[in-house]
């Protein structure tokens, strides 16, 4: 168990320094604006979306979550590499959808994989240390990027580049210890019957296939992934973009950026560190809710802010974007839990599947749209859009996990 945490751990720092740049190194470094720049966030958020269908209809058929887990990392690792030397725009995109496909197995993986391992108060412990150990290792991931574009090398494009090598490193280290799981289970054998092996694909693909539909599930729990939808589509229009913002209309250095976002993952893990002790107190709805009130009143500071820059409205975004990290565990586990325990047992795999591509579908859709109004209309008018939502959100999802509570 400690080797596997110490792999997501890794992980997390390898997308700690590459998921900031992925948009922005499009505009720093092959030339491109905001609105491509959230083309190559769409895609990787796709890659993210396809790698969760896949991942959540494997486990419930074929629970082989460390294999599945180390051939995710290593082939992330190359695809990493590969990124650091393209300078032709459609490449990039390609890589990005595949960088996220592979991304996207090592989390729902680890999730499932918990589920079975303890009851639901276990369950609750070790996957929030499980993700708290990820947001650690993202923080460092974040602060060493930041540290490299601070050195004064080959000037911040060749840095940048230099930065997906990082990630593959840390991305190698990672599958060193995802291997230690492996080492302590057998290798399953492999059916070489051509027939068997068409018909288990063909039934695989019609499983791939049925992720999409929510045939099956309760009318409460199509009503509440819809609002999950709005829920991470709100959010997204605002984050997919930050970076950007932050760069084109803020002036604040990439490496600067690094380090904001550093520590924006600094308040996160202490959230995580207080979110176990909070579910026990506290209500799933009350936390999701004040977590939700938290990152809604920052988001307003951040839009006024847009309007005072002469007097420290520049300051006043940072420190905004820095308190909204306190609010994503309060989010993210409580949630996490609620889909999970809303499935039946035989059927988890599927669910943690379906909760992550209705977030990575939010996300790819977020990423368009607010990259096309940022770049027509204005990045306010963007986050603007995105805050009204999200206060509409807030009152049906707590409305929701209130009486899915007494349910």
């Amino acid at each position: 168990m400690g080797k596997l945490f110490i792999s997501f751990g890794f992980q997390g720092a390898a997308f700690g320094t590459i998921g900031i740049i992925i948009n922005l190194f499009v505009v720093v470094g092959l030339g491109g604006n905001v609105a491509m720049a959230s083309i190559a966030l769409a895609l990787y958020t796709a890659g993210n979306l396809i790698g969760s269908m896949i991942i959540g209809t494997l486990l419930d058929k074929y629970p082989y979550f460390f294999e599945s887990i180390f051939l995710s990392i290593i082939a992330d690792a190359i695809i990493s590499s590969l990124m650091a030397f393209t300078q032709n725009i459609e490449i990039y995109y390609v890589l990005a959808l595949f960088l996220g496909i592979f991304a996207a197995i090592m989390g729902p993986a680890i999730t499932i994989y918990l589920n079975r391992q303890f009851d639901e108060s276990g369950y609750r412990k070790s996957i929030n240390r499980a993700n708290m150990v990820n947001s650690i290792g993202a923080t460092v991931g974040t602060f060493l990027g930041g540290f490299w574009l601070y050195l004064p090398f080959f000037g911040t494009v060749y840095q940048m580049r230099s930065v997906f090598i990082i990630g593959t490193v840390l991305l190698i280290i990672s599958s060193i210890f995802a291997m230690g799981n492996l080492r302590s289970r057998k290798i399953p054998k492999i059916d070489i019957n051509v027939k068997s092996h068409f018909f288990s694909f063909k039934y695989f693909v019609n499983d791939l296939i049925s992720s999409f539909s929510f045939s099956g599930m309760k009318s409460e729990s199509k009503k509440y992934m819809f609002i999950l939808f709005l829920l991470f589509f709100g959010l997204n229009m605002i984050f997919s973009i930050f970076a950007i913002y932050f760069n084109e209309i803020l002036k604040i250095s990439s490496s600067s950026i690094f380090i904001i976002y550093g520590i924006n993952s600094i308040f996160g893990n202490i959230a995580y560190l207080l979110t176990e002790k909070m579910m026990n107190r506290f209500k799933d709805s009350i936390l999701v809710r004040w977590a939700l009130w938290v990152r809604l009143s920052m988001f307003v500071m951040i839009i006024f802010s847009y309007f005072f820059m002469s007097y420290g409205g520049v300051m006043i975004t940072i420190i905004a974007f820095l308190i909204t990290g306190l609010a994503w565990p309060f989010i993210y586990i409580p949630i996490t839990v609620k889909v999970t325990n809303l499935a039946l047992p035989t059927s988890r795999g599927k669910a943690i599947g379906m909760f992550n591509m209705v977030i990575n579908f939010a996300a790819i859709s977020a990423s368009l749209f607010s990259g096309y109004i940022a770049l027509t209309l204005g990045y306010i008018l963007s986050f603007a859009f995105a805050t009204v939502l999200l206060f509409f959100v807030e009152r049906e999802l707590y409305l929701m996990n209130k009486n899915t509570e007494k349910d």
